[in-house]
């Protein structure tokens, strides 16, 4: 990009877009609304079809993941690694990728913050230790997506293919480091060694054993949200993401696009594996996400593939997912109807859309 160029970009970055934006803040509100009123007649009818109690369900729902003091720490808990996984896949797509590696880049982060904890661990303060995890799992998880973004870069390679098989590679290394060389031999399973003091983060909720990771993540997704929409590099990402060509023709280099934001994108999952780490298991485990990758994509698309939208969606599938533990105690449904519950959401708020573009459409 030219030098006469960048103060006109810089210019339209950071000016904000004033005509029309309340309305359409209205519509998306709206759009929601309904389609969360839909989502919870459609799964009154599934509970009912499971000959199941529709409001002890989301009595249990709602009292479970926010009625007591451990429902809403376990809950902050569910919403960091959510979060920063969301972010990941809607950063990527804001750059016109597809980041289905979110799952890999925790485990990949997961493990350098363990080996770093586990290298210097003993031998550095809570103040310095802890930061250096953290930055572990950002540089691990940022390494992991940038190979498919130098290969995208490069040859052309399609990051999807790339980020799956990368997924199994970072998960089979885990259960070699946690079942070998890091094992907990009292266990017998694949867990490693629990991390030293000086690698574990602090509680926001001590006795309910809720971890600071979710002010991390809340600050993460402020940061991305600053990036893409005040900086020139977001400029940049964005610009690929809706017109390579066009970028291109404008002087963005559009290979050092692509790896910096596969990258970045790997970097926040990588972080959310870290934070996993020191700061709700204390050790590495496989198993650590369960699913959290596939989770990370629904929420984008829940969140429109905005920061704020991401957050709020973030929070809904992270009650969602507690509140459905209790379920099949209480109300006697199958252990899958969490996950039933949030394809529901999805579906719904897909519909909703499709109808209102269509309307919109003429």
């Amino acid at each position: 990009m030219s030098a006469e160029s960048r103060p006109a970009v810089a210019e339209a970055v950071v000016v904000p877009v004033r005509s029309g934006g309340r309305s359409r803040v209205t519509t998306a509100v709206l759009t929601y609304v309904v389609a969360v009123a839909l989502a919870a007649a459609v799964s009154a009818l599934f509970i009912l079809a499971m000959r199941g109690d529709v409001a002890l369900a989301f009595r249990t729902i709602l009292s479970s993941s926010l009625g007591s003091v451990a429902g809403i720490a376990q809950t902050l808990n569910k919403i960091s690694p959510l979060l920063l996984g969301s972010m990941a896949v809607m950063l990527a797509r804001q750059g016109g990728f597809f980041n289905i590696g979110v799952d890999g880049q925790m485990y990949a982060g997961a493990i350098v913050a363990t080996g770093l904890a586990f290298a210097v661990g003993g031998a550095l303060p809570l103040v310095l230790m802890l930061p250096l995890a953290l930055l572990a799992g950002f540089a691990g998880g940022a390494a992991l997506g940038a190979v498919p973004g130098a290969l995208r870069a490069r040859w052309g390679v399609n990051e999807i293919f790339v980020t799956v098989m990368l997924n199994f590679i970072a998960y089979y290394l885990t259960e070699w480091v946690a079942t070998g060389p890091w094992n907990d031999p009292i266990t017998g399973e694949a867990i490693t060694r629990v991390l030293p003091e000086s690698a574990t983060l602090p509680m926001l909720l001590p006795a309910a054993g809720a971890h600071a990771g979710v002010l991390i993540a809340l600050v993460m997704s402020a940061a991305v949200a600053v990036l893409l929409g005040r900086t020139l590099l977001g400029y940049e990402i964005r610009t690929v993401g809706d017109n390579p060509r066009a970028a291109t023709l404008g002087g963005v280099r559009l290979g050092r696009i692509t790896l910096v934001t596969l990258a970045l994108s790997g970097a926040l999952a990588g972080l959310a594996g870290a934070i996993e780490v020191v700061g709700y298991h204390n050790r590495l485990i496989l198993g650590l996400t369960p699913g959290y990758g596939a989770m990370a994509i629904l929420i984008a698309v829940l969140g429109r593939m905005h920061p704020i939208g991401v957050a709020v969606a973030s929070a809904l599938v992270a009650v969602l997912m507690v509140g459905a533990d209790s379920l099949q105690r209480s109300v006697k449904l199958p252990a899958s109807a969490g996950a039933v519950f949030q394809a529901i959401v999805v579906l719904c708020v897909l519909l909703v859309e499709a109808r209102a573009a269509r309307r919109a459409r003429g």
